[in-house]
C-alpha cells in the first residue's frame, strides 16, 4: 500500500514547488512595472506652470526659473506726452547740396579774383593819372586805357558779386535759411551730411497742421525707430499731400538710405497722461502687441496693449495700464513660449 501512494506524493510535492517558483518569478518581474507606474503617476502629478484662474491664463514661475529665463520686472511710471500723428517722410540725397556748395565756392572764388583785379587796375589807373597831371610823363592815351580796364574790371566784379548773391538766394529758396548758411559757411554739420554720417529728411505734415516738434521718431523698416531733430521749415511740399514741409536731420541708422520713404511720428496733438513702456517689453502675437503683467510674486498674466502712439524711446499707453503696474521688461518672449508650451490646468 505504501508503494502505491509514493508516486502520487512525489508528484504533489513537485506541483507545489512549481507553483512557488511561478509566484516568485511573477513578483520579481512585476516589481519594475510597479515602479514604472509609480514614476509615471508621479510625472503626471507634476504641476504645470500654466493655469486658468478667474478666466485669465496665469503663468506661475518660481524665483529660480525666473532667473534662468532672464525675467526682470519694472514698475510703470506716470508720464505726460502729446497725442501723435503720422506723416510721410523721405530721406533726401546730398548730391544737390554738393552741387550747390561747389557752385557757391566757384562763384565766391570768381568774386575774389575780380576784386583783386580791380584793386590792381585801380592802383595802375591812379598811378598813371598822377603822372599825367604832374609831369606829363604818362600819356593821355595810356591813362584812358588804364581807366577803361578799371571800368571793365569793376563790371566783372559787380557781375561776380551778383552771381554769388544769386547762388545764395537759390539755396535759400530750395533748402531754407539754415542749410543756406551751411552752404555759405561750410560748418561741420554739412561735412557730416556729405559723408552720410547724418541724413536730411523731408517731413510733410497733413493739411491744417503747421506746428512741427523739435524731435520726431522715424520708423525705419526692419530696424526700429530713429530720432530726428528739426532744422527748419522746408520750402518744398509733397504734391500728394499739399501740407507744410519741414527739414529734419537724423544720425546714420541701420537701413537709412537716400530716397527711402519713411513714416514719421510727431507729437503735435493734445496733452495726455499715461505710462511709457520700453520696446523690449512688448511681444507680438497674431498681429497684436502684448505685455506680461506681474499680478503677484511669481505670477504673470498676458495683457493686450491698446493701439497707442510710439515715442522715440518706447510705447506710450494712456489707458489700461495705470502707474504702479508691474510689467516684464526682459524675458517676455520666454514667458510667451512657456505659455503655449505647457499644458493648461483647468480652473479650480
Amino acid at each position: 500500500m505504501k508503494k502505491t501512494w509514493q508516486p502520487f506524493l512525489i508528484l504533489a510535492v513537485a506541483l507545489v514547488m512549481v507553483v512557488v517558483m511561478i509566484r516568485t518569478l511573477a513578483q520579481v518581474r512585476g516589481a519594475p512595472s510597479d515602479q514604472d507606474g509609480e514614476e509615471k503617476e508621479e510625472a503626471i502629478k507634476t504641476p504645470s506652470r500654466v493655469s486658468v484662474q478667474n478666466g485669465q491664463t496665469v503663468i506661475t514661475v518660481d524665483p529660480e526659473t525666473q532667473s534662468q529665463m532672464g525675467i526682470s520686472v519694472t514698475v510703470l511710471k506716470a508720464v505726460t506726452a502729446r497725442q501723435q500723428i503720422t506723416a510721410p517722410a523721405v530721406v533726401l540725397s546730398a548730391q544737390e547740396l554738393v552741387t550747390a556748395r561747389n557752385n557757391y565756392i566757384a562763384a565766391q572764388t570768381a568774386l575774389e579774383k575780380a576784386e583783386a583785379s580791380v584793386q590792381v587796375l585801380q592802383q595802375e589807373s591812379d598811378r598813371l593819372k598822377a603822372l599825367y597831371e604832374e609831369n606829363q610823363n604818362a600819356s593821355q592815351r595810356a591813362l584812358q586805357s588804364a581807366q577803361g580796364s578799371l571800368r571793365s574790371g569793376q563790371a566783372d566784379f559787380q557781375a561776380a558779386r551778383q552771381d554769388l548773391t544769386l547762388q545764395s538766394a537759390a539755396v535759400r529758396q530750395s533748402w531754407g535759411g539754415v542749410v543756406a548758411d551751411w552752404i555759405i559757411e561750410g560748418p561741420p554739420p554739412l561735412d557730416r551730411v556729405f559723408s552720410q554720417r547724418d541724413f536730411l529728411v523731408q517731413v510733410t505734415l497733413p493739411a491744417g497742421v503747421a506746428l512741427a516738434p523739435n524731435t520726431i521718431a522715424l520708423e525705419v523698416p526692419g530696424s526700429g525707430h530713429a530720432q530726428a531733430k528739426l532744422i527748419s521749415s522746408f520750402p518744398r511740399t509733397d504734391s500728394r499731400i499739399q501740407g507744410m514741409s519741414f527739414l529734419y536731420i537724423v544720425q546714420d541708422y541701420p537701413g537709412l538710405a537716400p530716397g527711402l520713404n519713411l513714416a514719421a511720428r510727431l507729437s503735435v496733438g493734445r496733452l495726455m497722461h499715461g505710462v511709457l513702456v520700453p520696446e523690449q517689453a512688448i511681444v507680438w502675437l497674431q498681429g497684436s502687441a502684448w505685455l506680461y503683467q506681474q499680478t503677484a510674486p511669481g505670477r504673470f498674466v498676458r495683457r493686450r496693449v491698446p493701439d497707442e502712439m510710439t515715442l522715440a524711446n518706447g510705447g506710450f499707453i494712456s489707458e489700461g495700464f495705470p502707474p504702479g503696474d508691474r510689467i516684464v521688461t526682459t524675458g517676455a518672449q520666454a514667458l510667451l513660449s512657456e505659455e503655449f508650451r505647457s499644458p493648461i490646468q483647468p480652473e479650480d
